[in-house]
């Protein structure tokens, strides 16, 4: 039995279908998918079960994080077995949360999810775990978690530069100049 803790969704950015999850409307989502079966699968294959989601909350302003576990029993496992020491080996790391979907705009409002799903290929690049024995399992969450805040705050740095550009266009709007100086040129 292996087990790993980390995030299933991160709010920050859009994902690869130019979407995300809304911050702040999925507490409700996570405790009733936590009272059923919470299952952990593999790339959204209701049918290939790997093991159970244990925790799911909505860490505000940051995402869905989880553990989960994945069963020791699937290793001999002729599909799953090779799935397990996948995990296991940090070949596949990618996580996504599978479910039924209200959107508005390219915002996720409502979730009803189904299963949590270890992929290699995430809708959102970001979300990752590893699996790790013994002692090394706190420094790797540890490590994990460092550079998920690392790029997190790239991000949030990112959305401030571009804020700070769009003031600066909106104010010299209202002044009535043209939103940036050309290279070369005098204005009056």
């Amino acid at each position: 039995m292996e087990q790993f803790t980390f995030f299933a969704v991160i709010f920050a950015g859009l994902d690869r279908t130019m979407e995300n999850f809304s911050p702040g409307r999925l507490q409700r989502a996570c405790k009733a998918f936590l009272e059923g079966s919470a299952p952990l699968c593999f790339h959204h294959r209701r049918g290939a079960v790997l093991g159970k989601v244990l925790e799911l909350e909505e860490v505000p302003r940051v995402g869905i994080r989880i553990k989960a576990r994945v069963d020791g029993a699937i290793k001999n496992h002729p599909e799953l077995g090779t799935l397990y020491h996948q995990i296991k080996n940090g070949t596949l790391t990618g996580l996504s949360l599978g479910g039924f979907f209200k959107r508005l705009g390219n915002k996720i409002v409502e979730v009803d999810p189904t299963e949590v799903s270890v992929t290699g290929v995430p809708a959102h690049t970001q979300p990752a775990f590893a699996v790790v024995e013994g002692k090394a399992l706190q420094l790797a969450l540890v490590e994990h978690e460092r550079s998920n805040l690392e790029w997190l705050r790239d991000q949030l740095q990112a959305r401030e530069d571009e804020l700070a550009e769009l003031s600066y266009s909106v104010a010299r709007m209202n002044l009535g100049l043209r939103s940036r100086p050309q290279s070369g040129s005098c204005q009056s």
